[in-house]
């Protein structure tokens, strides 16, 4: 395969890109733009290397003086769409791809997350669909995948934006899991989709099983937004499937769109079937954008692995003492991890809020605490890897990483969400004892981890005295899900653990009776669900013929509020949601995730 590398300018970090509407009206300053002559003159470019070890080549800094170019520079837009943007200057990555977008070239862009990506394909989108004739109600022009509900809501919400801003009203679409399927197809059916944002899974089944090929006859680009985060989600075989559902570019033409924030083995494997031979290589990244972990201040602690959830409690102590208005995003293996760790800190005596998001959580929850993190001021989102990549939220001043990530390349991306365009902040990992390995790792060995300051044993004891009552207020039903994904998640690090089966069951037992403080027992399990985690027959395992419920059967119960709701109407962390907008939980533990009045507002695009 061969392509085309541009070499392109980069400029100073850009700032105020991420500045957001306010009912319906523009906020974002106006910059004044001088004179843009210079724009087109290419830069030198400098040799770098991607997490791949492709050659690449960057841009290096634009010199003093040049302004950034502004949309309305470029001689293939429609002055219709100025209108619909939110600001006038470009960002540089939409400096960079506009024009050989605009030109008609497939193109693999990598860019930082946040740098404004999404605009850069969706204003092409949308002249693409300004400048061909109104296609029939019951055709998709433009297909948009992305791999999290969360990022292709995004998209959408700025699609139908800038739609909204046009003469000609354009329909726009999301599909994602975890709506309702048969409403997807009423809706795809009956209302126009020009442009439609999907989730791989969901676009597949409904190919499959919703007879939605059809609207893709004519279908005139494709964009696959964050290509490597669909891959590390496992949507390979998916897209694969999708690409093969789609008419033959040889028989309709097309244009496809890649943007990515790193290149590794599988990007470049996906878009050697997407992308046409002659495709163009865009990249805005200098050897500092590709190394830049090793420019945020990394911090590690290893701990017992019954103390990760007081030594987490002492770490966010830390974090409030140095900075009032922390705000933190911290990860878990999985969801219901991230349940348990929000579950125990909503009855922790905390003065700041905390929200929960991951995917045992409706998508309208998850939206509305998305919504409820990004406009506080402060505060703690327990988080599953929903939001290792993908959503732009301002001002996490740190990441903190409790219990061992599922590889290197997702601890750099969860890293990723602190120290954003120019912002300072910093990461913190938490490992179990019985996880230190991972320090080891070939990748991790090539960044510099300080030690985190020494909890003393005095002070660990006050935290572990606080979470042994918090976790009295956890249902049981929790705690038997918390000990079921423990057991799933570290079931396919075996290897890694130098574990045996054995030695699993026995140390989730442990977890279980010590880290849940659950009794000497282990939680029920069914045993179709041991058979499925190929762990029948192994000794530990209380296999029980009905798991226990919560009282109601609703699922978690409403668990102890101790000051929260002061908490959260003196942190006025939703503006104008209320004291109803701090906890990110279900709908079943009372009106509490709900996100406050969204106002319509853009995210960073």
């Amino acid at each position: 395969m061969t392509n085309t590398i541009i070499p392109i300018m980069s400029g100073p970090p850009i700032r105020g890109a991420g500045r957001r509407f306010k009912g319906g009206g523009f906020h974002a300053a106006r910059d004044q733009a001088g004179p843009t002559g210079s724009f087109a003159t290419t830069q030198p470019g400098l040799i770098v290397k991607t997490t791949d070890s492709t050659p690449v080549r960057s841009g290096i800094s634009t010199p003093a003086g040049i302004d950034r170019p502004r949309f309305q520079d470029f001689t293939g837009l429609s002055p219709e769409i100025f209108p619909s943007l939110p600001f006038e200057t470009c960002t540089e990555v939409q400096a960079a791809t506009l024009p050989t977008i605009l030109a008609g070239d497939d193109v693999l862009a990598q860019a930082k997350t946040g740098t404004g990506k999404t605009l850069a394909f969706l204003v092409p989108v949308v002249q693409h669909l300004l400048s061909a004739p109104m296609p029939p109600s019951a055709l998709t022009s433009i297909l948009i995948l992305s791999p999290t509900r969360e990022l292709a809501q995004q998209i959408n919400e700025v699609a139908e934006r800038m739609s909204a801003a046009l003469n000609r009203k354009f329909g726009t679409r999301s599909i994602v899991g975890g709506t309702n399927m048969d409403r997807d197809i009423k809706n795809l059916k009956s209302k126009r989709a020009d442009i439609l944002v999907a989730t791989p899974g969901r676009l597949l089944d409904l190919m499959e099983n919703g007879g939605i090929k059809t609207r893709f006859a004519q279908l005139k680009m494709i964009v696959l937004d964050e290509a490597d985060r669909l891959l590390d989600a496992g949507f390979r075989r998916e897209l694969v499937k999708i690409f093969d559902y789609l008419p033959a570019p040889h028989v309709v033409p097309r244009q496809t769109l890649l943007f990515s924030a790193t290149l590794p083995t599988e990007v470049h494997s996906i878009a050697s079937i997407a992308l046409k031979k002659d495709y163009k290589f865009i990249t805005t990244l200098t050897e500092e954008d590709v190394n830049a972990h090793e420019h945020v201040k990394q911090e590690f602690l290893v701990i017992s692995a019954e103390d990760l959830i007081p030594a987490t409690m002492e770490v966010m102590r830390n974090e409030e003492s140095k900075n009032k208005d922390f705000k933190v995003i911290a990860f878990l293996p999985t969801a219901r991890a991230a349940a348990l760790f929000y579950d125990v800190f909503s009855s922790l005596p905390i003065s700041y809020p905390v929200w929960e998001i991951h995917s045992r959580l409706s998508q309208s929850k998850r939206a509305s605490t998305t919504e409820a993190f990004h406009q506080a001021r402060r505060g703690v989102l327990f988080s599953s890897d929903v939001t290792a990549r993908g959503i732009d939220v301002k001002g996490v001043t740190a990441v903190v990483q409790i219990g061992l990530p599922s590889s290197s390349e997702q601890y750099v991306h969860r890293l990723g969400r602190t120290a954003r365009a120019g912002a300072e902040g910093h990461g913190i990992l938490m490992l179990g004892d019985f996880e230190s390995h991972f320090l080891r790792d070939k990748t991790l060995q090539t960044f510099t981890l300080h030690p985190y300051p020494t909890i003393t044993p005095e002070i660990m004891s006050r935290s572990r005295d606080a979470v042994n009552k918090a976790l009295e207020s956890v249902s049981p039903e929790s705690k038997a899900q918390a000990y079921q994904a423990w057991l799933g998640y570290y079931n396919s690090h075996l290897k890694s653990l130098r574990w045996s089966q054995a030695d699993l069951v026995r140390h989730a037992g442990d977890y279980a009776r010590v880290s849940l403080r659950n009794g000497p027992e282990p939680p029920g399990l069914l045993a179709k669900t041991v058979s499925k985690m190929g762990l029948r027959g192994v000794p530990g395992l209380n296999i029980v013929k009905e798991v226990q419920k919560s009282a109601g059967g609703q699922g978690r119960p409403q668990i102890g509020k101790r000051g929260r709701e002061s908490v959260i109407a003196s942190e006025n962390a939703l503006r104008g949601g209320g004291k109803g907008g701090g906890r990110g939980g279900r709908g079943e533990r009372g009106d509490r995730g709900g996100g406050g009045n969204r106002r319509g507002r853009w995210r960073s695009a």
